[in-house]
């Protein structure tokens, strides 16, 4: 697993895009001896704080993927398989699995699979699924703030831009 020093910035399971503030050997209650720890601030929330073990097998972190990764995204989209599931539940349960592994490029699938569901939906006058929505806030969320930060811009204009690509014809 590698190691973060201070300055550096890493993507949290959780809490997406953050720069390690400090790095400390800390007690935390009930949970024994000392042990290190990375003091995270959120780029995107910078009044919160996430602390989180320097070597884990639960929490998990990442480096943040090069701008020309991200940017591949754009390119494939359209190529990109949207979740099929029998039911709802299943497909909940997909989405779940998908955004646990906290991979862009499985976010970025959710995202397209709801997105174009949604915009289905709304063609043949139904009502958008809640459980849609959800999902869209939550992969889009951790999708497009690695995205901004990657390419320095702002997240509703990445958003913006993503949507756009696979909007239906």
């Amino acid at each position: 697993m590698k190691e973060y020093k201070v300055g550096d910035y890493l993507v949290h399971e959780t809490s997406g895009v953050c720069q390690v503030d400090e790095i400390k050997e800390m007690a935390l209650a009930g949970r024994g001896s000392e042990k290190l720890y990375y003091i995270l601030v959120p780029v995107y929330h910078t009044k919160s704080q996430v602390v989180t073990p320097v070597k884990s097998e639960k929490t998990r972190v990442r480096d943040v993927k090069p701008r020309k990764e991200l940017e591949e995204l754009f390119d494939i989209v359209l190529d990109l398989e949207v979740i099929e599931a029998d039911n709802d539940r299943q497909r909940g349960e997909k989405y779940k699995e998908k955004i646990a592994c906290f991979e862009p490029l499985e976010l970025a699938r959710i995202v397209k699979t709801v997105y174009l569901r949604r915009l289905l939906r709304i063609q043949e006058g139904k009502k958008v699924m809640a459980q849609d929505e959800k999902m869209l806030d939550i992969a889009g969320k951790k999708l497009f703030e690695e995205m901004a930060f990657s390419f320095e811009e702002e997240i509703d204009d990445v958003r913006d831009k993503f949507l756009d690509k696979i909007k239906l014809d």
